[in-house]
């Protein structure tokens, strides 16, 4: 497969800004740009889709092993994917805040309540 070209526009004035601070690291933005982009396939796209993908790639097998020592670990058992775990962490957040809320709708009826009482009392 051939590579292919990505275009963006990007306002000189931060371009030229990035270019030099990326150079005094003795790094180029298209470096910079593209391991990004690596990273973010390696994100986005299933394992599976990848080894195909890369199947077809020729060359790609030996960037792919090399690429493999930088990663991370495999997934130990048990533990939920990326989106899983974020969706279910948005979801038990909004039950403890419900719950919170709950909570504090029924401690501020007792309070009110117990002022009635009191108040009623007098």
């Amino acid at each position: 497969m051939a590579d292919k070209e990505i275009k963006i526009t990007f306002p000189e004035e931060k371009m030229e800004a990035l270019a030099f601070f990326l150079g005094e690291q003795n790094e180029k933005v298209e470096d910079v740009l593209k391991a990004h982009l690596d990273k973010t396939y390696e994100k986005s796209v299933p394992a599976q889709v990848r080894k195909f993908v890369e199947s077809r790639i020729p060359g790609a097998e030996e960037e792919s092993v090399q690429g493999q020592r930088g990663q991370r670990p495999a997934r130990e058992p048990g533990r939920r994917s990326g989106r899983q775990s974020a969706r279910q962490t948005v979801q038990e957040q909004t039950e403890t805040a419900q719950t919170m809320q709950e909570d504090v709708q029924s401690g501020l009826e007792e309070e009110v309540a117990s002022e009635n009482t009191m108040s009623m009392g007098m």
